[in-house]
Parts: structure tokens; sequence; C-alpha cells
């Protein structure tokens, strides 16, 4: 005999899908995840390109870029979207309420809109002064706290961060930031990982991959539940092209190959790794043609082409300045040009364009945020420096 409360959830399932859209596009981020878990059908419909301006507007949610440029040995951090107007208000998305005027974006949490960053001014320091200072801030509630240092004797390869709801409702959560740093004379990177449940750094396993491997000013992907970045050939890997991937929850990693085709013929194409609903792409760019290859089969590291696109009208449109940054959907790539940036769809031309001040453009961070104070990191007026209380 089925049960009540299976009853009700066959009920919901079976909706019929206007009505099962309206629903999803009012809950909150943090229900949308579990939402995508329900059925094949709930994970299509949150993904069609209708949804997510409806389920910002309605959710009271944030969604696009940052894009974090250099001017003048400065870094500047501007939101952008194709939801919002363009520009969109200056107080929408910005690292100005931070304590440093000068901070450079480390990481971005997949998950509530949290940063990680650290004073950029670190060079400078004098012995009255910390080496260096970082925060973990949520820019949409304009909430910070400042963080004790890891281990800055190592300059850092690559750096992650995954915020996860917490069991208390409401603003609560946790977060986990990854550091992978490259030690001196040693073919690994280290790993340290700070967990907000202790507020403290702890030193994890080394990861026998080789340090300089890792493709500089690439963000970390999240699918699967791992974080990825892809590597350049290296002496251990034999010359082959691959992706690191790191299980945050678990701190275990491992190395996954690229599909044949893309580093035999296309071995110096420029490649790029993205997420797009929740699997790991691979985007290939050769002069004026893009291919987009899937992870159909994570554990498999089973590979199929989805497509491939044509970009000679881009071309035309906007010369040979244009770089693709990112995957925006299965078919809207996330462009930069001169002073700009704007989303393509590869069957419809142009769709958005927004203006950057800076043309200098070192990386780009998927951004998506509630309007939700985050009770983690809620410490005003008493921020909690280094582990000691400071007014």
């Amino acid at each position: 005999m089925m049960s009540s409360s299976s009853s009700e959830q066959c009920d919901v399932i079976s909706l019929p899908e206007d009505q099962v859209f309206e629903m999803l596009t009012r809950v909150s981020l943090d229900d949308l995840a579990a939402c995508r878990q329900v059925s094949t059908r709930w994970r299509r419909l949150t993904y069609e390109p209708a949804f997510a301006p409806l389920h910002c507007r309605r959710a009271d949610a944030v969604s696009g870029y940052l894009v974090q440029t250099v001017a003048r040995n400065r870094y500047h951090a501007t939101f952008v979207s194709s939801m919002h107007p363009s520009p969109p208000p200056a107080d929408l998305v910005s690292l100005d309420f931070l304590p440093s005027p000068h901070v450079r974006v480390e990481a971005v949490s997949p998950h509530r809109g949290l940063v990680c960053c650290v004073d950029a001014d670190a060079d400078a320091a004098t012995p009255r002064k910390p080496a260096s200072s970082y925060y973990v801030c949520k820019p949409a509630t304009r909430q910070w706290r400042a963080l004790p240092n890891p281990r800055l004797r190592y300059r850092t390869a690559a750096t992650a961060m995954l915020a996860r709801p917490g069991g208390g409702g409401g603003g609560a959560a946790d977060f986990k930031i990854v550091r992978f740093s490259v030690p001196t004379l040693r073919d690994c990177l280290r790993c340290e990982v700070f967990d907000s449940r202790g507020m403290a750094w702890r030193r994890s396993a080394d990861v026998a991959v080789w340090p300089e491997s890792l493709v500089e000013a690439a963000p970390a992907v999240r699918a699967h539940g791992a974080m990825h970045w892809l590597r350049w050939p290296d002496r251990l890997s034999g010359g082959a092209e691959d992706i690191f991937a790191f299980d945050v929850k678990t701190e275990t990693w491992r190395l996954i190959g690229l599909p044949p085709e893309a580093t035999t013929e296309k071995r110096w194409a420029r490649k790029k790794v993205a997420a797009v609903e929740g699997k790991l792409c691979l985007v290939v760019v050769v002069d004026e043609e893009v291919e987009v290859w899937v992870l159909a089969g994570y554990r498999q590291e089973r590979w199929e082409k989805k497509m491939t696109a044509s970009l000679t009208r881009l071309a035309m449109e906007e010369g040979n300045s244009f770089i693709l940054r990112d995957l925006y959907a299965s078919d809207v790539a996330f462009f930069n040009s001169v002073y700009r940036v704007l989303w393509y769809d590869f069957l419809r031309g142009k769709i958005a364009e927004a203006p950057l001040r800076h043309k200098c453009i070192q990386q780009v961070f998927k951004f998506e945020s509630d309007l939700v104070p985050f009770e983690e990191i809620d410490e005003s007026p008493i921020q909690i420096l280094n582990g000691f209380a400071s007014p």
C-alpha cells in the first residue's frame, strides 16, 4: 500500500508542465537544487531559457557573472547579467563594502553567492600588517567576515569554494574553501581546507599532480559533486591533456581524460571546461568553429559530442577580439570582447551584452545568489579577524 507522503509526491510530479513550471519559478535557490533531483522532467524545466529570468524575479535572486579585471595593477570585480538592466545598479553585487579597498577574488561558491577574496595589497605588507587577509563575503547582502590565513609561504595554484545548506533553516549554512599551493621542490600539490564549522584551516593529503599543470586564471567548475580544472600536459601524465577533479566533501581526487578527438587533431585548440545542466562539458574552439562535448558517463569517462557550431557570424560582427569564457546554457556561450561581454546563442546570434570599464579580463566567475542574509558570516558589528574579536 502506498503511503500518504508517496501518494502526495506522485500527485505533484504528475501535474501538467505549465503548473510545475509556475511552481518551480517560486522556490528558493536552496530548494531548487533539490527539485532538480525529483525527476528528469523537473530538471529539464529548470534549465529552459525562460526559467532563469522568471525565477530570479519571483524568488528574489540574482544570476550572472563576476568579471575580474586588472587595470594599473589593481583588481576590479564587475557584476554583469543578461537579466538586469545594462549596466545593473552599482550596489546590486559589489565588493565595495569590504574593509580592504583592494581585493582579489579567489573563488566563488556555486551556491548561496559566497565569495572568497584576499587583500590584493599583501605584497606591500609591513610588520604591523598581516601578510594577507582572507575574507568570505556575500555581496548580495553586503556581509563579510575575516578568515585566518592559510600557509602563505607557498604560491596558490587553485582555489575552490563550496557552500552547503544548513539544517537550521533561514540563512544558516556552512561552507568549505579548498586551496592548492605549490610546495618547494616537490612534484605535488599541497592541499589545505578551511571549514566554517571549526573556523580554521587544516592540512589535507597532498595531491600527486604536477603543480604547474593547472591552467592559470581558470576558476573551478562544479559538476557531478566535484570541482574541476583543465590541466596542461605535463611529464607525469605523459604529455596527455586531462581534467583534475576534486571532491570537496570526501577530499578525494581523480584525473579525467579528454575525448581522443580533442587531443589529437585539435591538440593546440583553445579548450575550456564548463558545467551545463549539472554535467561537465568540454568546449573546443578552432578558428571560427566551436565543438561542445558532454561527459555523459561521469564514472566511465564517456564523452559525447553534443554540437558543432560556427562562429563566423560572430567574427563578422565582433572581429577577432572575442574570447569564449563559459557556456551559459546548452546553446548559449558567454564571450568577452573589447570593453564588453556578450551572451551569444549559437543558433540565433547575440542575445545580450554589457559594458566593462577595463579590457584586461583575468577571470570570470559564474555567480548566483539569493538575498537572504547568511548567518555563518553575519558578525556585524564585530568581525572575527584571525581568531580574535575586533570592533
